[in-house]
């Protein structure tokens, strides 16, 4: 925008990426150790972590934006 203030949405997703993976963690992973599902633990802990990634990546890729725009 010419004004230079812009109303997006990539704050946003940042926090729902960063919230998801730090509850995804700190809930799922633990309750499937105590049920003993290993499978469900591994792909939960691959399902958090990869949604923290993408946080950071989504909060890089809006900072290199700004920069740039």
């Amino acid at each position: 925008m010419v004004s230079g203030f812009s109303i997006g949405y990539m704050n946003f997703t940042m926090f729902l990426f960063l919230f998801s993976g730090i509850m995804i963690l700190s809930i799922d992973v633990k309750g499937y150790a105590r049920e003993g599902m290993h499978k469900e633990q591994l792909a939960s802990r691959i399902m958090g972590w990869m949604s923290l990634v993408l946080a950071v990546l989504v909060y890089i890729g809006n900072w290199l934006y700004q920069k740039m725009y």
